[in-house]
């Protein structure tokens, strides 16, 4: 990135700064599928970027969910290899051969990745943990509920209570389309009221010119119990500990509630495992690591026809919240990996 200062029109300074995502001796090594992608001349698709810090091993591992933006979370898997860990920053969708957006992704993959990590001679599979981001802390709590002997420590950054459904229906039968399947059936999810929530956001959205709002979609989804009661993510099978991060501005959805909501389900089922519900009052959804610009209040998705959607928060209530929950998520997984 490169800065100039200027005077009366003049540049008068000029300085660059790099910023170096990896440490210096960091391996990287990619985790591959067969694909018929065009652009692939090797006939496979590189689906997860693995980062082995120097150092003797073998090394706890941190598998790095993205959220509904797909692909990899390449960035935030390289800058946590630069404390130690092992990190595979692991696509399931949005790039080929892998589904183009979020719905009917098998649990059954990330099985397949759980197993290619245990081929990897400088990995301790015994310590493996999980750092999931939105629809991926949804993810990174079904998948320690489901193979709750392989994963011993998650860190949920805005994290769900249940399995949600996909956005829209299949065309030829009309069903609503999960997000997650196992062993070929759909994981149990709660719908969204999307056809009442256009209408409700159609006036601000086109004639105000305001972004979506999607928290209110969600929390009307959370009403239906007897959907959400379904669709709950059994939390109480997971074997270790967690770190629930919210921000009570938080726009996409609310992660708060949904946190809180995580909490009490562990407590009336009893269960012996350690969670920690980290709140920040006034921050929103995009909760990442330090040092980044946090200017951007809202985004857009192709699949949203070009509107804009809010993230909520302020940048210094998100600048500080970011910086307190990195050291912490560091520090939890020391601590259990």
């Amino acid at each position: 990135m490169d800065f100039e200062a200027l005077t009366d029109g003049c540049v008068v300074a000029r300085a660059s700064l790099v910023r170096n995502f990896l440490a210096p001796g960091t391996m990287t090594r990619d985790l591959k599928i067969p694909s018929e992608a065009e652009g692939s001349s090797t006939g496979e698709t590189t689906v997860g970027r693995l980062f082995i810090p120097p150092g003797r091993g073998p090394h706890p591992v941190v598998i790095v969910l993205s959220g509904s933006g797909g692909g990899f979370d390449v960035d935030k898997a390289a800058v946590l290899s630069r404390h130690g860990f092992a990190t595979l920053a692991l696509a399931y969708f949005g790039i080929a051969p892998l589904p183009t957006w979020l719905h009917r992704i098998p649990l059954e993959y990330f099985e397949a990745a759980l197993t290619w990590l245990r081929a990897q001679p400088e990995i301790d599979t015994q310590r493996t943990g999980i750092l999931g981001v939105s629809r991926g802390a949804e993810l990174a709590l079904l998948l320690g509920s489901t193979f709750p002997q392989r994963i011993r420590a998650i860190v949920a950054y805005a994290p769900s209570s249940v399995a949600w459904a996909a956005s829209g229906r299949d065309k030829s039968t009309g069903e609503i389309i999960p997000c997650w399947t196992w062993r070929g059936k759909p994981v149990p999810f709660a719908p969204l009221p999307l056809r009442g929530f256009m209408w409700r956001s159609a006036f601000p959205v086109v004639a105000l010119k305001r972004p979506v709002m999607f928290r209110n979609l969600f929390r009307a989804g959370l009403r239906n119990r007897e959907a959400v009661d379904r669709a709950a993510i059994p939390v109480e099978n997971i074997r270790g500990p967690l770190l629930l991060i919210s921000g009570g501005d938080d726009h996409l959805w609310p992660a708060a509630e949904m946190s809180a909501a995580i909490i009490a389900r562990l407590q009336r089922h009893g269960s012996a495992q350690a969670a920690e519900h980290l709140h920040f009052a006034h921050a929103g959804h995009m909760l990442r690591y330090p040092h980044l610009p946090v200017t951007a209040r809202h985004s857009r998705n192709k699949h949203l026809r070009g509107a804009r959607f809010s993230f909520g928060g302020t940048p210094e209530a998100d600048a500080a919240a970011q910086a307190q929950a990195w050291r912490r998520a560091i520090a939890f997984l020391r601590a259990n990996l």
